[in-house]
């Protein structure tokens, strides 16, 4: 692993929320009094391990680290991807649990921060504005889980897909579904694969059920879609 100096990724770190109210002297001030590392990972690295301890705060610079489920015949189920920016290990950090669910692989050349739970836990106790913010990150990153369980309880991508409709169309009263993130971003919410989300919208396409393009989804027949059993949760909302 190569270390490099934390000044050389200020302008991706300036951008996190964890960090975007602290002034540039105030940000290296707060780096100042502990210990972190800054590591690349070459392409097809181990990050982490499932099992392993999560005993650092984990801050993805630059690259791409993919979250795998390896099950007992050694097939691998792809759960997620981390980009730029992205932060994971804090839900872990503090738990008594604090050991890795699944694997992280870099899939291209990666480097990571990582600020260990003692600084973490010196940052909270000193400054209340990364109190605040890392607090924020927690409850922001708990309403993600809970809204990608209700996804993964689906069965089918048939059925995460006419469920993502119905919300919409209960909440606007429109056939006309406006999709506010990638399609890449919406198979990430569903618990999905991306290829596997655009080959599922392209047959309900060719059925008629929907048409859709970059921005848009159409609903063609809704009362086939209402007809989907979908969870109970929907009736709630």
């Amino acid at each position: 692993m190569i270390l490099l100096r934390l000044e050389d990724y200020y302008d991706v770190l300036k951008n996190i929320n964890l960090f975007r109210n602290f002034s540039e002297r105030d940000f290296f001030k707060l780096f100042k009094n502990i210990d972190y590392e800054i590591s690349v990972y070459p392409k097809d690295s181990m990050v982490f391990i499932e099992s392993t301890e999560c005993d650092t705060l984990n801050i993805i610079l630059s690259g791409n680290v993919r979250i795998q489920k390896i099950d007992s015949s050694g097939k691998v189920l792809v759960v997620t991807d981390f980009k730029d920016r992205d932060i994971y290990g804090e839900a872990l950090l503090f738990g008594q649990c604090n050991t890795y669910p699944m694997t992280g692989m870099s899939t291209m050349d990666t480097t990571v921060l990582f600020i260990p739970k003692d600084a973490v836990f010196y940052l909270c106790k000193n400054d209340d504005v990364f109190l605040k913010e890392f607090l924020a990150l927690l409850s922001s990153k708990s309403v993600t889980l809970s809204s990608k369980l209700k996804w993964i309880s689906l069965k089918t991508i048939r059925q995460k897909i006419c469920e993502f409709i119905l919300i919409d169309y209960k909440k606007n009263k429109s056939l006309k579904i406006k999709l506010n993130m990638t399609k890449e971003e919406l198979a990430d919410i569903m618990g999905v694969q991306r290829p596997s989300l655009s080959r599922e919208l392209m047959i309900m396409k060719n059925l008629r059920l929907i048409d859709y393009d970059y921005n848009y989804i159409y609903v063609k027949n809704l009362e086939e879609i209402m007809k989907m059993p979908l969870n109970i949760w929907y009736a709630t909302l």
